[in-house]
């Protein structure tokens, strides 16, 4: 599931104001492309600048000076070097990508980093009813400071393995599984938020003759804390235990519009600090509408537990709606767009001993060129605003950047 992050709403690449890139681009798009693998395989670079206008996201009534910083915006340069591998085996595709990324600041040096995302997948079938996929992710980035609102930077390294499988058991059922594991590690060791968590989920679906479906589901999860912590002089390992069980469903309205979602009723509860226990219930919905063959709006609404590497102690519901245009205007240009809005409830933060809760607004549009088939150019802008119940956590923070990307 897509969710929105509680701050900034990071680019995949950071930024980068590398002006020889773009010149580079233009000037060797022309050129054949390399024919590596018979083209299953696809080196590439990108170049990123990025101006923000409030880089610790701070309330309009805090000084720069209070985090160490002589004024709230600056730019970001971020190189990217990867590539891309994709390659088919009778029934099976094995998939490998690596993006090495180097960010850097102009005016806050403290905070240049490296980083990197990485995925591999093998997507298996043994016959065309019995299929699915193996895949293992890894990202290390930089937190969002909307967080934290402080000068305190903290790379996070998150890892993902899953392993999914779905069988037609007859042409009008369909049995799913699911298994996952994943950690998340912060360089801060300040920081509570290390955490390590297992899920499970298996489910029955009826699907008719035009491919729609309607099922059951359940699953559970389990995390905990790597490392305890001492909170209140008791020793923290923010162990939880969670489950759920719903509805869920795919059906295609008309040929111009369809509708994929799910409705849960959730579980979660904690050892320790058991204010933080939830249950009650979850869901998400896409409606996608295509009302040409070059426009498409995608909207949903979702209720569901934050991502565990953007939240801390706290369990954080995230109650949410996006709308997202798309517009193939010509073959090589694309204008993109999103409206959001997500309130983030924080429920009994052992650190701050109390509930509060954010909401955010942002919206941004997006161009993108691509004068030549491995050659793009994006241009962007994003403003967003926070408000909150906690003194000085609200900020407002305008975002523009510009990137060049060329494959071979």
């Amino acid at each position: 599931m897509d969710y929105w992050e509680c701050g900034l709403s990071r680019l995949e690449t950071g930024a980068s104001g590398k002006t020889y890139l773009l010149a580079a681009a233009i000037a060797l798009a022309p050129l054949p492309s390399w024919a590596v693998f018979n083209d299953h395989l696809e080196v590439f670079a990108q170049e990123n600048v990025t101006h923000d206008s409030n880089i610790f996201r701070l309330s309009d009534n805090l000084d720069p000076a209070s985090v160490g910083a002589t004024h709230k915006g600056d730019d970001i340069f971020t190189t990217g070097l990867g590539f891309l591998f994709d390659y088919p085996v009778s029934l099976q595709r094995f998939q490998l990508g690596y993006t090495w990324v180097d960010s850097r600041y102009r005016d806050n040096k403290d905070l240049d980093h490296r980083g990197h995302a990485a995925r591999a997948a093998w997507l298996w079938s043994i016959t065309p009813h019995i299929t699915g996929d193996a895949t293992y992710q890894e990202e290390k980035t930089l937190a969002s400071f909307a967080n934290i609102q402080a000068n305190r930077p903290d790379l996070i390294t998150s890892r993902l393995a899953e392993a999914n499988a779905a069988w037609m058991v007859t042409p009008s059922w369909r049995v799913h599984g699911r298994v996952d594991g994943g950690t998340t590690e912060h360089t801060d060791t300040t920081s509570f938020e290390n955490l390590r968590a297992v899920s499970a989920e298996t489910g029955l679906s009826y699907v008719t003759a035009q491919e729609n479906r309607v099922g059951v589901a359940v699953r559970a999860e389990q995390g905990k804390s790597p490392d305890e912590q001492v909170v209140d002089g008791i020793l923290f390992d923010n162990k939880y235990t969670q489950w759920g069980a719903g509805v869920q469903a795919r059906w295609v309205i008309t040929g111009h519009s369809r509708f994929d979602g799910r409705l849960d009723y959730t579980r979660r509860t904690y050892e320790q600090f058991t204010q933080r226990n939830y249950s009650g219930p979850t869901f998400a919905a896409t409606y996608t509408w295509t009302p040409t063959g070059k426009i498409t709006v995608a909207t949903t609404a979702s209720r569901d537990a934050a991502p565990l590497q953007d939240t801390n102690t706290s369990f954080v519901l995230v109650t949410a709606l996006a709308i997202r245009p798309d517009w193939q205007i010509t073959d090589k240009v694309s204008l993109r767009g999103n409206l959001q809005y997500a309130k983030w409830d924080y429920h009994g933060d052992p650190a701050l001993g109390l509930d509060y809760e954010h909401r955010v607004k942002a919206g941004g549009i997006a161009l993108l060129y691509r004068p030549f088939e491995r050659v793009s150019i994006t241009g962007a802008y994003q403003h967003e605003r926070r408000t909150s119940t906690l003194v000085n956590a609200d900020y407002k923070v305008d975002t523009a950047s510009i990137e060049a990307r060329i494959g071979f």
